[in-house]
């Protein structure tokens, strides 16, 4: 934020804004001198700079224009600048009476962008739009209003608005990599949204075959899959939501994995300018070989929470879970899934974000339940079209009855990681290169393992309504 305010001061500010030279005569120099003169007499002090340097642009040379342009800006505290500081100082509802005390001293298009911002960051986004779009009439400004109408655009939903707003904000110097990654996202928060993943992917160990086991279990192999998604947002963002999912994956050798599933939801989401919650229930089915392997319900409850540099979070998820193949029918039961985090925002597209994860696995057998809890740690870098991520994690998985097959309660220690690099290929397109690592350490050596998951996709994802 604190970069975007000094361009808007670059072009508003007439005692720190760039000096354009104008091929005029020394004669209109002098009468913009007098002009200056007589508004600051008047006491209009924004009114007197802007004629002083009018007077400098036609005369760069004239000791007696730059004198008195210094002495404007030496004088009394503007109340515009004092607004600035107090938008940048994070404390936009301070910014307001300072910006409307500095109306009418010949800068009110740059007043009606900050204060325009001030509206959009307290969340009074129809108050904010209308001094937005009359900074837009100003062609020095007009790229950074555009900005903050896209991200009100965005925050309500329209994404095709945010998307042509996104992209006028992006010719302006220094906003370049932020309204492209915005005119991206923008492609995610339309009416009605469709999206689809084509993924090839190469996995060492399939069935999570314990080290040192018998060559005939499943081990590695390929495949191909393609994920298709619907979502539906009747009023935009905030509000309710629906989503429909298809799944479909096929193996290279193990014909007898292949996969179909598919997934309705149904679900609600409340957005803030720096908080939002979504509630969820979804449904969803999957069948292996041909065959009806399991029913999953699903009640979701996230959100988020930025303060200043730190963005909290906070997600838990109950899974109603119903195994069909009759040998599996023991891990039908709820798991339950919680994870709390917090991220930093150090600037320059970097998020830190460190947390802890846990799960309750409470199946129909005792020994096939388990509690699992550990640290997570994810790093993400977004630059330009590229966003490169690592997450790293640790959970300690401890059974909750001895297996019988092992004669001792099973307690494992797993260890994984994930790094990825996407890219965006314009507006709706994007391609992603991922290697899953995941190893087991178990009290029961029999059952260590290791995998790696090494994935490429396509994805495109546009908003058609």
């Amino acid at each position: 934020m604190t970069g975007l305010l000094w361009l808007v001061l670059a072009a508003a500010d007439p005692c720190t804004a760039p000096m354009v030279p104008v091929p005029r005569s020394a004669r209109e120099a002098e009468i913009y001198l007098k002009v200056g003169d007589a508004e600051r007499d008047r006491g209009d002090v924004g009114a007197a700079r802007e004629a002083y340097r009018e007077a400098l642009a036609r005369a760069p040379g004239s000791v007696e224009a730059l004198g008195r342009l210094q002495t404007v800006c030496a004088s009394t505290p503007d109340p515009f600048q004092a607004g600035v500081d107090a938008l940048e100082s994070g404390h936009p509802e301070d910014a307001l009476p300072l910006l409307e005390a500095s109306r009418g001293r010949g800068n009110d298009r740059a007043v009606d962008l900050l204060e325009g911002i001030s509206r959009y960051q307290l969340g009074e986004d129809t108050r904010a739009v209308p001094l937005l779009d009359s900074a837009r009439a100003d062609p020095s400004l007009a790229e950074s209003a555009s900005f903050f109408l896209g991200l009100i655009a965005l925050r309500r939903g329209d994404a095709d608005r945010a998307t042509r707003l996104f992209d006028q904000a992006g010719r302006a110097s220094g906003l370049g990599d932020a309204a492209r990654q915005l005119s991206r996202m923008a492609q995610t928060e339309g009416h009605l949204v469709l999206s689809a993943v084509a993924e090839v992917l190469y996995d060492t160990n399939v069935a999570l075959r314990p080290d040192g086991a018998a060559t005939t279990l499943p081990g590695p192999d390929g495949s191909v899959g393609l994920s298709l998604m619907a979502l539906v947002r009747p009023w935009g963002t905030p509000g309710p939501y629906a989503r429909v999912e298809a799944q479909l994956s096929k193996q290279f050798t193990l014909t007898e994995l292949d996969l179909v599933g598919g997934a309705g939801a149904l679900g609600f989401k409340l957005l803030g300018p720096t908080a939002s919650l979504t509630a969820e229930y979804a449904y969803g089915v999957q069948a292996i070989n041909g065959r009806g392997y399991l029913a999953d319900q699903r009640v979701f409850v996230g959100g988020s929470l930025l303060t200043g540099s730190f963005l909290w979070g906070a997600a838990y998820a109950a899974h109603f879970e119903s195994y069909r193949w009759s040998g599996l029918g023991d891990l039908s039961g709820l798991r339950q899934v919680l994870e709390l985090d917090a991220g930093f925002l150090p600037g320059g597209g970097v998020r830190l974000t460190g947390g802890w994860a846990g799960t309750w696995d409470a199946a129909k057998v005792d020994g096939l339940s388990y509690l699992e809890h550990g640290p997570i740690l994810e790093l993400l870098w977004a630059h330009g079209a590229f966003t490169l991520g690592v997450r790293g994690s640790i959970a300690w998985r401890r059974y909750q009855a001895e297996d019988p097959a092992y004669g001792a309660v099973r307690d494992d220690t797993r260890y994984a990681g994930t790094t990825w690099l996407d890219v965006a290929l314009g507006i709706q397109w994007a391609v992603r290169g991922a290697v899953r690592f995941l190893r087991v350490d178990s009290n029961i050596p029999d059952l260590n393992a290791t995998e790696w998951v090494f994935s490429t996709s396509v994805v495109w994802t546009a908003a058609v309504l």
